[in-house]
């Protein structure tokens, strides 16, 4: 039986080669982790990542703390106005 054969992206790369890959710190690597931006693997008590998970961390744009703001509070205006709305149908009908 022939043994399949391994992609380029599914290798598992090392927290330390994935900081190499990416040329980030290791607090740059851990942050891209917890903020959803990058896939990392526990194996055992280590972190493995798939190296297209690398690249594609790469190009996505990341929401600026001001963006997530905004976001957030037009969230809440949205909420607040369908509440409103909801109270003035209530009254008329």
């Amino acid at each position: 039986m022939a043994m399949p054969v391994m992609q380029d992206d599914d290798v598992l790369l090392t927290f330390k080669e994935a900081m190499n890959y990416l040329r980030v710190s290791r607090s740059t690597l851990y942050r891209l982790m917890w903020s959803g931006q990058l896939t990392g693997h526990k194996v055992g008590s280590t972190w493995r990542f798939y190296r297209g998970d690398l690249r594609a961390c790469v190009g996505r744009e990341t929401p600026t703390p001001v963006a997530k703001l905004q976001a957030k509070l037009q969230s809440r205006l949205s909420a607040q106005n369908n509440q409103n709305q909801n109270a003035t149908t209530a009254h008329n009908s």
